[in-house]
């Protein structure tokens, strides 16, 4: 598992109107050009804010990525994934 290649994609997903445009068209093709795994690729297009933390993702990079590309994008909806997601570990 490479937490470089998940912050790079969180990163552009956060600042990049165009890779923004096309996770929302096609996640797995625009995963594809990241050197992720599967599992690293799930993790982003499942919105696994709390699995990237835990894959040691930067938690601003998380919660930009969460702000700007979850289908709720809100605080609330982002604190209640992350620990949704911290009491299943």
């Amino acid at each position: 598992m490479s937490t470089e290649a998940l912050e790079l994609a969180l990163y552009d997903l956060g600042v990049r109107r165009d890779m923004r445009t096309a996770f929302a068209q096609d996640a797995p093709a625009l995963l594809a050009r990241y050197a992720l795994d599967a599992h690293e690729a799930a993790l982003i297009t499942g919105f696994d804010v709390a699995g990237l933390q835990k894959a040691g993702v930067s938690p601003l990079l998380t919660y930009g990525f969460w702000l700007m590309n979850a289908p709720e994008r809100t605080r609330a909806a982002y604190l209640a994934r992350l620990r949704a997601g911290a009491a299943t570990s």
